[in-house]
Formats: structure tokens, C-alpha cells, sequence
């Protein structure tokens, strides 16, 4: 009988000093970096996320974003300008064990939710609205849910 093996991302965080920002990079499977700024409030992460081909690529990178965001951070149009060059995450609400996060691309929605133990789920759509996405969001975690609990009961779904 044969096993499926899953090779799981592996990656390290970095805490800047005097800054409520953390860099989290990632290499994924095919070799390629990538990485997201986290701060106090909302995450961000380039659009073209696997553009990176070496761990100093995206350092360089995350340091260029990072600096950045030090300099529009007294600036009102922070949120307009890192949305033109990449997703905003936004944390929404806990729903069953998930959180739910808003993910902004300029004028259109979407979601993604995490639980506890680092599985994430993304949407694959767009929508026009947020409420539209987060309800979505809600819909998806409630069918997993129940499949979860069938697989409990019956042992397979």
C-alpha cells in the first residue's frame, strides 16, 4: 500500500527592532521564496508572491517593503499605496475554530481563514463586495465542518 507524502513549506519569521512589523519567509516546495510583512493590525504580502528565486532575493525584497512602510507610516494613504502593489489581510471574526481574514486587492474581496494548527484556506473568487466574501467565508467553514463530523461518524467522506 502506498502513502502519499505532502512536503510542507518551511520557513522562518524575523522581528524588526523598533517596528510592530514581523517578516515571515517561506520556501515552498519548487524552491522559490516568498514572504509577507505582518503587523499589528493587517498583513500584507506582494502580488507576485513566488517572484523570488533565492532566500536573498526576498530578503532584499522584504527589506525594500519593510523600509516602506516605515515611510508611509504617518502617511493616510498607506493602505491605497500597498493595495496597488499587493494583498491587504484584514482580521475579521473566529467561526468555529477558524480565523477569518478579509483579503483586499484594490476593489475587489475575497477571504481567507486559518485555524489553529496553521491550515489556511484561500478563496479562489472575487467578489464586489466584503460582506459578499466574509458570508462566503462562513458558508465554506460550515461545510468543512460537517464533512468533518461525517468522517467522524462514518470514517469517510
Amino acid at each position: 500500500m502506498t502513502a502519499t507524502v505532502k512536503i510542507q513549506p518551511s520557513g522562518f519569521c524575523v522581528r524588526y527592532p523598533n517596528t510592530s512589523w514581523r517578516v515571515t519567509f517561506v520556501e515552498e516546495a519548487s524552491g522559490k521564496f516568498r514572504f509577507s510583512l505582518i503587523g499589528s493590525d493587517f498583513k500584507f504580502e506582494p502580488r507576485d508572491r513566488y517572484r523570488y528565486p533565492t532566500h536573498d532575493d526576498a530578503k532584499r525584497a522584504a527589506v525594500c517593503f519593510l523600509e516602506l512602510m516605515k515611510r508611509l507610516a504617518r502617511s493616510q494613504m498607506r493602505l491605497s499605496v500597498l493595495a496597488e502593489i499587493g494583498l491587504l489581510k484584514f482580521p475579521q471574526q473566529q467561526h468555529r475554530g477558524y480565523k477569518v481574514w478579509l483579503v483586499v486587492d484594490r476593489a475587489r474581496y475575497s477571504w481567507e481563514a486559518t485555524r489553529r494548527d496553521g491550515l489556511c484556506i484561500r478563496s479562489q473568487r472575487w467578489y464586489k463586495r466584503p460582506e459578499t466574501a466574509l458570508s462566503k467565508a462562513q458558508q465554506h467553514i460550515d461545510c468543512e465542518y460537517a464533512k468533518s463530523q461525517i468522517r467522524d461518524v462514518i470514517g469517510w467522506v
